[in-house]
């Protein structure tokens, strides 16, 4: 019995030191974390998501332009030919 209470007492030991490492470690990465963001962010870099998206407005941006630049194209063509047909009349 002596053996058996002693086993458990270690057991509890060891489990509290374990859980008290893993709290440790836990609060130690958030720490980590918080800093190389904090760094990160003064150099004036970004996150991947953050890039992505950036990327995606860029991509939508630029379907819009090559949309905008093909109106223009099509309207310049209509006054052009406009004028062709104005100055066939005289």
């Amino acid at each position: 019995m002596l053996k058996s209470k002693l086993f458990n007492d270690f057991s509890n030991v060891a489990q509290g030191a374990f859980s008290t490492i893993n709290a440790i470690r836990e609060e130690l990465d958030v720490l980590v974390k918080s800093r190389l963001e904090r760094l990160l962010v003064s150099k004036g870099l970004v996150t991947k998501e953050e890039n992505d998206v950036v990327l995606m407005q860029i991509k939508d941006l630029n379907m819009k332009i090559n949309g905008l630049e093909a109106k223009i194209d099509n309207q310049a063509k209509q006054i052009i030919s406009l004028k062709n047909k104005k100055i066939n009349k005289r």
